[in-house]
């Protein structure tokens, strides 16, 4: 009888780290982040200091910041180490000259390991530029009593005194009682362009030049060219009216009158319908239109008697009256209107049937 064993399997992969302990590492990884990202400490302002040893008293005084400007405000702290059993009367705000400082709180006692520590903080302010100086500080300090009774401050111990410079942004022109006007702001210097800038500029520069000569050649030409035609029946109403303002019967210039009352007429036939009526009599004109009824749109009959009527004045010496002379220039008006109406619907008739035809 053979007994067979199954072969044993060995795995070489590590097996798997618990559960806790990958926590474990990300909560470490995150708190190195935060350590890393957490902003620096500020530092602490620079002091002016002054230390007094006497036995086992020892007053130290601290004025912060060492570096002022007018008008900041800065701190005065005195400390006084004692033995135990000790009372200490730091000095009042009103004794230090012309300082205005104001006392914080009470002074209180702190046990050391040695003894007892006392503190007492004054702020004040400062206006004036220039050297500055904390003045000697005496705190008087004595034994307490048994009783509890206040006792008598016989001793003390002074300070040296702090010099410190305030800084000013003013001038040795300017004072704080006697403040100059205000002028405005200062501007930044002008920052300097870039040479892509400049060729854009010079870009612009000559666009803008082209541009102008452009508009100054077209207000050129513009001004050359000639004005449109004015209408032959525009200039004969200006004619007629301005025919109409002159006194011609008061001053015995009536044939004057009907001369240019023809003549306004004979011209404007000739540039309304190309009649050369002012190089022909009143006779060869007439002829022409009997020969040519399309040749000018109006009744021949009352263009007729007006002409002879203008002829009997001007070469038969008849003597007009001022009502005939305003009758003329009323014909002369109708006619030019009637012409000129006529004139218009014969242009626009073409255009209407090519409409309709289209239709």
């Amino acid at each position: 009888m053979t007994l067979r064993t199954a072969p044993a399997r060995f795995s070489l992969s590590r097996p798997a780290p618990p559960r806790a302990s990958r926590l474990t590492i990300v909560a470490k990884l995150t708190l190195l982040l935060a350590a890393g990202c957490r902003p620096p400490p500020r530092p602490e302002p620079a002091v002016l200091s002054d230390r007094v040893e006497r036995g086992p008293y020892v007053l130290e005084v601290q004025v912060a910041p060492a570096e002022m400007w007018v008008g900041d405000a800065f701190q005065i702290r005195m400390r006084l180490a004692t033995p135990p059993d000790t009372l200490v009367q730091f000095p009042d705000p009103a004794s230090f000259g012309e300082l205005t400082v104001k006392a914080e709180g009470e002074a209180a006692p702190r046990p050391t390991p040695n003894g007892l520590e006392w503190e007492q903080v004054y702020r004040g302010e400062v206006f004036a530029s220039g050297p500055f100086e904390i003045p000697p500080r005496t705190v008087k300090y004595a034994e307490a009593t048994a009783d509890g009774s206040m006792p008598n401050f016989e001793h003390e111990l002074s300070s040296n005194a702090i010099h410190a410079q305030v800084r000013s942004a003013l001038t040795s022109q300017d004072a704080v009682t006697r403040p100059r006007e205000i002028t405005g702001t200062l501007a930044p210097p002008p920052r300097r362009l870039s040479p892509l800038e400049w060729g854009a500029l010079a870009a612009v520069a000559v666009a803008l030049g082209f541009a102008a000569w452009a508009l100054t050649s077209w207000l050129r030409r513009r001004a050359k060219r000639p004005p449109p035609p004015v209408p032959a029946e525009v200039w004969a109403l200006r004619e007629l009216m301005a025919l109409e303002r002159e006194e011609w019967f008061t001053s015995a210039r009536h044939r004057e009158f009907y001369y240019r009352l023809t003549e306004i007429v004979r011209v404007y036939i000739e540039r309304k319908f190309g009649l050369a009526a002012p190089e022909m009599t009143t006779e060869e004109f007439l002829i022409r239109l009997s020969r040519d009824r399309q040749a000018l749109p109006y009744e021949p009959p009352r263009l007729r008697e007006f002409l002879r009527a203008c002829d009997l004045v001007k070469y038969a010496a008849l003597e007009p009256r001022r009502e005939d002379g305003e009758q003329a220039l009323m014909t002369a008006r109708a006619f030019v209107d009637a012409t000129a109406a006529a004139a218009q619907r014969a242009a626009e008739a073409p255009a209407t049937q090519r409409e309709g035809q289209a239709a």
